[in-house]
């Protein structure tokens, strides 16, 4: 449901990458519970309606894609998310006003792209991140976390490549192609494991690339459509090393992450983690 199936900002590139927006987990398994702290997000821009996947950070506080929070350089007109492992609607009939169930029935949020995202204008350099604040605290026991600044670099080299594994975690279609086609709209994880920091089309210390489904034995998920946002969490930890940001094939092979491991990332995120804590 509201699945963004192209991502049709990024203009010139599309023509010689053929480059999408990466929106759920393939060959993975429904998450349950084990990360509550990831949600799913509709939003509406000019074009519609869509959905994305995002981390809290804190209580209010949601980090996910940049493209999940502006198109055309205009900001979400409506945010909302929910946390539910499965996300069920009744049929159309059932929402003359679908505006006012959202409200009602999902948390509303406040949209925020970092300053310097232009709708991959600027591709490789996306700064293709951005934060939710939330209209009402979500209040669990454990939230995702920022990495150590170079945490991806030094899982590149030398014997600290035997822990380059993460858990993509993530809301959407479970394959895009048949005999893979599945649309489940609920949280699913895998696995992926980190390949490389150093391409042209990672840009300056901006994405990463990462296995994608089948993984050839390193891992068997990847991103698809209904994960733009979501989390790769470093092994079984909290700690999100990048978010789902493109990718060139559909929902087959190596994905395109951002690094939040960057001062880039993390200067603007950590602003609004200061600015939103709890009373």
């Amino acid at each position: 449901m509201l699945k963004k199936a192209t991502l049709a900002l990024l203009g010139v590139l599309c023509f010689a990458l053929n480059v999408i927006d990466l929106k759920a987990v393939t060959f993975g398994e429904p998450d349950g519970n084990a990360h509550p702290y990831v949600g799913t997000i509709l939003f509406q821009t000019p074009s519609g309606f869509f959905s994305c996947t995002g981390t809290l950070l804190s209580p209010t506080v949601m980090v996910t894609a940049g493209h999940c929070t502006q198109e055309g350089g205009q900001v979400n007109l409506a945010t909302w998310v929910s946390f539910d492992p499965v996300i069920t609607f009744a049929g159309i009939e059932d929402y003359p006003d679908p505006i006012a169930y959202l409200n009602a029935k999902w948390i509303t949020a406040q949209a925020i792209p970092h300053p310097l995202y232009d709708d991959f204008n600027a591709f490789p350099n996306t700064y293709d991140v951005g934060v939710l604040v939330l209209s009402k605290p979500v209040v669990l026991s454990t939230y995702g976390a920022l990495p150590p600044l170079g945490l991806l670099e030094f899982l590149s080299t030398g014997q600290a490549r035997k822990d380059r594994r993460f858990t993509i975690v993530g809301y959407g279609l479970q394959g895009a192609i048949r005999p893979f086609f599945q649309d489940d709209y609920a949280r699913y994880s895998a696995t992926v494991s980190l390949i490389e920091v150093n391409s042209f089309l990672l840009g300056d210390d901006q994405s990463a690339k990462f296995t994608g489904s089948p993984g050839k034995g390193v891992g068997p998920g990847g991103g698809c459509f209904g994960d733009s946002g979501g989390p790769l969490l470093w092994g079984n930890s909290n700690i999100i090393g990048a978010i789902t940001s493109f990718g060139n094939s559909v929902c087959m092979g190596a994905g395109y992450y951002f690094r939040l491991d960057t001062a880039v990332a993390q200067d603007f995120i950590t602003e609004y983690l200061r600015s939103n804590q709890p009373l």
